[in-house]
């Protein structure tokens, strides 16, 4: 486990406030990192970095995301990866710090998102970041076929995702810019009974031959809400090497269990 960082002697930082037209944007500074940022929406978490250390996945559901990327991308690989949904951008920052091989298209629909992450969470274009202030259900309606890797879904508004992005034609639509073995990474919010994650479980079926869930213990048990994270694939889901790597860590997670998943579908 990392040793918290001492604050002794460092400048104090104040939080950034910004009015937009997807709600109040406030950026907090963590006292107990130097160079940590929680950004919040409308008093929501919603993305953090630590501008020191990119590798550092603070939130739980985006360090399990962070574990599932170094099965998904193996380090040293190149790779073409679609990110619906900027946020604080800390997904992005990862891959470019341990992957400078992936190529990296972002998709936040707020531009307040993206000037506020570049002002203030040091966000930076080249050739291997791409961001483009857009809408990703047209994004990846009007993408070329065959044309990534692996598509990240981490777009909401509140706790929800946006509704043309949780249909069974955009499903379809993600599976068709993937090239052949190309994997879907679909976070999303839910609770017991689990009508959302039911939901989404049945457009994933129908738009993909293999799909498997996976979140924190006590939402996967059904003990409360939570995260509900969908990988989906036209090829086999690498489960057990998986399972091996979200069991660990400061966040552990386990896979969904086939039945109860088969039973959301």
């Amino acid at each position: 486990m990392a040793r918290r960082r001492s604050t002794r002697g460092t400048r104090p930082v104040d939080p950034v406030r910004v009015e937009s037209g997807v709600g109040v944007l406030e950026l907090q500074p963590d006292r107990a990192r130097p160079g940590g940022r929680l950004l919040l929406i409308d008093g929501l978490a919603h993305g953090y970095v630590d501008l020191d250390d990119p590798t550092h996945l603070e939130l739980d559901y985006v360090a399990r995301i962070g574990a599932a990327l170094e099965v998904l991308v193996p380090r040293g690989a190149e790779a073409d990866v679609l990110h619906l949904g900027g946020g604080a951008f800390s997904l992005p920052r990862f891959l470019a710090s341990t992957r400078p091989g992936v190529r990296q298209t972002v998709v936040e629909r707020s531009g307040a998102v993206v000037r506020l992450a570049e002002k203030h969470l040091r966000l930076r274009r080249g050739p291997g970041l791409k961001v483009l202030q857009a809408d990703g259900r047209r994004v990846v309606g009007e993408g070329a076929d065959d044309a990534f890797d692996l598509v990240l879904g981490d777009a909401f508004v509140g706790t929800e995702t946006p509704e043309p992005m949780a249909t069974a034609a955009f499903a379809a639509q993600v599976a068709r810019v993937l090239r052949p073995g190309g994997r879907y990474l679909l976070n999303t919010v839910d609770q017991p009974p689990w009508p959302f994650a039911a939901e989404q479980a049945s457009h994933l079926r129908g738009a993909f031959a293999h799909v498997l869930a996976f979140g924190g213990r006590d939402v996967v048990r059904g003990r409360h809400a939570g995260n509900v994270l969908f990988l989906a694939s036209d090829a086999p889901l690498p489960r057990e090497a998986l399972a091996r790597r979200i069991a660990g860590g400061a966040h552990p997670a386990e896979i969904v269990p086939a039945e109860r998943l088969a039973g959301w579908g």
